[in-house]
């Protein structure tokens, strides 16, 4: 595996930082022909979307007070999972989010 494919495979992982789920759609759509990347970069995407839906439902929930503590729980378990995604590709591992899991291969 390239270092290009690392790069591009951590890029789509380090961008819940910046540009989630913009970052992994472009690059999927750059990179077809990489199995390493395009593995990586639909993880992030499933992952992505599935945090932004969570936050959004905290924050709907905040207006029963129970988002308040969902919020902060959401962003803790994005930011460790991500880091642990990151570590693991630069590893050059396959590596699967809980919640992304097996959806998309």
């Amino acid at each position: 595996m390239s270092t290009e494919s690392k790069v591009l495979a951590v890029l789509s992982h380090v961008s819940y930082f910046f540009l989630p789920i913009l970052v992994p759609v472009v690059v999927l759509l750059l990179k077809t022909d990489d199995p390493f990347v395009k593995h990586h970069a639909k993880q992030a995407l499933v992952l992505h979307a599935a945090l932004v839906v969570a936050a959004f439902i905290s924050w709907i929930l905040c207006i029963v007070l129970i988002g308040f503590l969902l919020v902060p729980l959401v962003g803790i378990f994005g930011l460790v999972v991500t880091i642990i995604a990151i570590i693991r590709t630069i590893e050059g591992e396959y590596y699967r989010y809980p919640v992304a899991g097996n959806w998309f291969n």
